[in-house]
């Protein structure tokens, strides 16, 4: 097992582990996917597209190349790149074969203080689970 599927692994116990009881009571069943499909409708969209090819409405404002995020797989040899992304999405700590951070652009959303009402350590895990979510979601649109 290598180490992107280790992470995938930690992350979907986390995930798992802090679902919110109410969810798991609902009629309808907690779905990952969906869940980072919203997220990344709400915070990436606009700069990568409803498709995430890089044609969001914003990508003629950056002075960068917005990424087709559905050839993620294809350009890293047929592997999803689960921890550079993530990483990325992330923003604590730099990237540096991306160069400066140019994102997130998102402000707060994928940061642990922005959940108040929760105590430090289930704040971060809650961020967490957030982009582990999306990155899901990145995972099931990957062009083969």
């Amino acid at each position: 097992m290598n180490i992107t599927q280790k992470i995938k692994h930690i992350l979907l116990l986390i995930v798992i582990s802090y679902i919110p009881l109410q969810s798991c009571l609902a009629e309808e069943p907690y779905d990952t996917i969906e869940e980072g499909k919203r997220q990344f409708m709400d915070n990436c969209s606009l700069c990568h597209g409803n498709s995430a090819k890089g044609d969001g409405v914003f990508s003629k404002l950056l002075t960068i190349d917005t990424p087709d995020l559905t050839l993620l797989k294809t350009d890293n040899g047929g592997h999803f790149p689960f921890k550079e992304v993530y990483l990325m999405v992330d923003g604590r700590e730099e990237v540096l074969l991306h160069g400066p951070r140019y994102m997130p652009i998102w402000g707060d959303r994928f940061k642990s203080s922005t959940w108040i009402s929760v105590s430090g350590d289930h704040a971060d895990t809650l961020v967490r689970g957030s982009i582990f979510e999306l990155l899901m979601y990145l995972d099931s649109i990957q062009q083969n």
